[in-house]
Order: structure tokens, then sequence, then C-alpha cells
């Protein structure tokens, strides 16, 4: 079937669309932006991201406990099932109050949830690390360079900005 001047004129489109995306969302990064907006209130913050460093770490030991458990010898097997049944408990309690903290903090500017991810449409600042998603992003940006961007209204926060008094 011949393409008709609609249909090609709309491919053309999409390819230049998806081309001047990916090229706007390569120098997003919230370390890049000097604008970034102070958080009024950053227990909730700080907080969550503690949690989900603590289930970062307990997931390590899990996996570090299911290694060990396949490769020590047939004495030690018993005390290594039982190293990786307390780090399955600690890895699932631990995500479950990391997805409670996480749920709870809203952005201060469009009230959505940075630090969780879902299936709402980013916005074209929004930044990622490529192994992880959107919220994971955040949580590693927050804990490493103290700032983050929410996915969803672009917005770059800094967790050490001091928030200016109004008069």
């Amino acid at each position: 079937m011949p393409e008709s001047d609609h249909t090609s004129k709309r491919a053309d489109h999409k390819k230049r669309k998806s081309f001047s995306r990916s090229k706007s969302r390569a120098g997003c990064k919230p370390s890049s932006d000097n604008r970034a907006r102070s958080i009024p209130y950053k227990k909730r913050f700080i907080v969550a991201v503690l949690f989900s460093l603590v289930f970062f770490i307990s997931l390590i030991g899990l996996i570090t406990s299911a290694v060990a458990f396949f490769y020590v010898s047939a004495e030690l097997k018993k005390r290594t099932a039982e190293l990786l049944i307390v780090c399955l408990a600690a890895c699932i309690v631990t995500w479950f109050c990391a997805y409670i903290k996480r749920r709870s903090t809203i952005c201060p500017l469009c009230k959505s949830t940075p630090f969780l991810d879902n299936l709402a449409h980013k916005h074209t600042k929004a930044y990622r690390i490529r192994p992880f998603n959107y919220g994971i992003t955040a949580i590693i940006n927050t804990l490493f360079i103290q700032r983050w961007r929410c996915m969803y209204c672009g917005t770059s926060f800094d967790l050490l900005k001091v928030k200016k008094k109004s008069t």
C-alpha cells in the first residue's frame, strides 16, 4: 500500500519529536541546575531517604547471604539458612517501611510523590540513571548530592538550601 503525504509527514514529525526529546533530556541533571528550590519541610525527605538506605543495605545483606548459602560447606548450611531467613524478613520489613515513608513525601510544588515511580507522564526535564527508575534515581541523588528533580513537574530541589524568610 503506498504511503500518503499525511503518513510520511506524521512519521517525520515523530522522528523529529523523539530526537528533540532525547536531546533535551541529556543535560537535565539536578546537580547542573543552579536555580534549585529550597524545601520547606525537610524532615520527611530525609527520613524517607534514610529508610530507603536501610532497605538497600538489607537487600545487599540478603544477596550476600544467598550467595554464602550456596558456597559454604555442608556443616554450615543450617547456620547460613537461618541467616538467609533473617535477612529475608529484614528485607521485607525495611521495604515496607521505606515504601510507606517514600509514599508520605510529596513534592512541595506539584503535590505528587517524587520518590515513588508510577505510570504517570514524566516531565521532559526528568532525570533518570539508566538501570533504575525515576524514584530510585531521586533517592540516590538525594543521598549523594542532596539534590533531586521531581519527575512530574521537572523542578529541582536542594536539601541544603535555606528557605528564604518572607518579610
